[in-house]
């Protein structure tokens, strides 16, 4: 089983669990990734995500060099069913990567042992990332005379600064949690027992806030990036304005007066 699906409550749990490749990255696991994001997208009772892998040593080691790379550089043709929708879709990495990301739940990556390349560029898709201590994330491919293409180039230089996103891509070093802690890529690094305690703390809190009004800033965060500052801001009253007038906010107001926990819908 290449992914472990499971949800608990309002918060849906997508695991990596390949151990035979430690967690990287074939066709196939990408495929059921893309099937998970979008069942937690038909599902109104998801209202956070966390992702994690069930390995005890190790988040995700990249890309499948002997599966996902030959396919994707055409030197052998697609086979399975995952083989065959990478290649049919040039958009099915950034999609399984959260990168080009219809999901408007927030995800919460779980990062312990080593996070590289892809397994990196994942974690950049969530909307928070928490690591363990002995976490290393590291950006391989200029060691392989390739390029990253789910979405580092775009999303890397927006949460670190250009110039740490430029280090970290083009020296293909490895890099520890607590540094990525002081560079603003990381909200949490913990101890390796209370990663899932810590990640699973921050999806109960945002699952026990307003869904509209969290969907539509995860919806809006993603929208706005590289806009003008008029044009961000006639996105976020477009997004905005009608959850003001929702149910949810009449129901949080109401809440609020009465000091009493909101049941949102």
């Amino acid at each position: 089983m290449g992914v472990v699906f499971k949800k608990e409550g309002f918060i849906a749990m997508v695991g990596l669990n390949t151990p035979e490749t430690r967690n990287a990255l074939g066709p196939d696991t990408l495929l059921e990734l893309n099937k998970c994001w979008e069942e937690c997208n038909a599902d109104n009772s998801v209202r956070a995500v966390i992702l994690y892998s069930e390995l005890p040593d190790i988040f995700c080691s990249g890309m499948d060099l002997r599966t996902a790379i030959p396919v994707m550089t055409g030197a052998r043709p697609p086979e399975t069913e995952g083989e065959k929708w990478l290649v049919s879709d040039n958009k099915a990495v950034g999609k399984a990567m959260l990168k080009h990301k219809d999901l408007d739940r927030p995800v919460i990556a779980a990062v312990n042992g080593y996070c590289l390349t892809g397994g990196f560029e994942m974690a950049m898709g969530c909307e928070l990332r928490v690591a363990s201590e002995d976490a290393i994330f590291q950006m391989r491919e200029t060691r392989l005379g390739i390029m990253p293409i789910g979405g580092s180039n775009v999303f890397l230089p927006m949460q670190v600064g250009s110039a740490r996103a430029m280090e970290i891509l083009l020296t293909g070093n490895e890099f520890s949690a607590e540094t990525l802690l002081q560079w603003g890529f990381l909200n949490r690094v913990v101890t390796k027992e209370k990663l899932m305690e810590e990640a699973m703390a921050f999806a109960e809190r945002i699952a026990g806030n307003g869904p509209k009004s969290v969907r539509g800033m995860v919806r809006l965060s993603r929208q706005i990036k590289g806009l003008g500052l008029d044009e961000a801001m006639n996105k976020e009253l477009m997004v905005g304005a009608p959850v003001f007038v929702s149910d949810d906010a009449r129901e949080g107001v109401r809440a609020q007066k009465e000091k009493r926990k909101p049941d949102f819908k």
